[in-house]
């Protein structure tokens, strides 16, 4: 699935990229819905679901994801997040490659009734194609666990939006 889910966004990348024109706010639209594909922890549990996002203007906005584990059909993960675009950080010949950072809120449900509570702090890249409403991103994630008890998480992923 790993390699699917890859090929697709790479293949996809390929063809949107000969696109000429900046993609804008006001272009692209401020809402994007798409996939997600990520693993969490030391020992790493594959996780997939869907991805949202919302620009307040072109450097401020809020993402939130609801991910299942793969190997667990009980085990779900919902956060959101606030970000800040860091737009101008590296350049690009075609589109956008804005680095971001936030901070957010994750809840972790699992099968074992060991739900936790974790303060997120994403980074992260996301490459914004030039005149197609879609973004590619891929993102680390440090993550403070604070419910019933303190522990420290990483969690990562890659995924694909479409704006409108």
């Amino acid at each position: 699935m790993t390699r699917l889910f890859v090929t697709i966004v790479v293949t996809f990348a390929l063809i949107s990229g000969t696109a000429l024109a900046q993609s804008t706010l006001a272009e692209r639209g401020p809402f994007g819905v798409g996939a997600m594909y990520g693993m969490t922890g030391p020992n790493p549990r594959y996780l997939a679901g869907i991805s949202a996002k919302y620009f307040l203007d072109e450097t401020h906005a809020f993402d939130g994801a609801i991910l299942r584990r793969l190997s667990s059909k009980d085990d779900w993960y919902i956060w959101a997040d606030y970000l800040y675009h860091f737009r101008s950080l590296i350049t690009v010949e075609q589109g956008e490659l804005p680095v971001y950072l936030g901070i957010g809120g994750r809840l972790k449900l699992q099968e074992s009734n060991e739900d936790k509570f974790g303060i997120r702090f994403p980074v992260g890249l996301a490459y914004e194609f030039a005149g197609v409403p879609v973004d590619v991103f891929l993102e680390v994630v440090p993550i403070w666990d604070v419910a019933f008890r303190y522990d420290f998480d990483l969690e990562g992923g890659i995924g694909v939006r479409f704006y409108f």
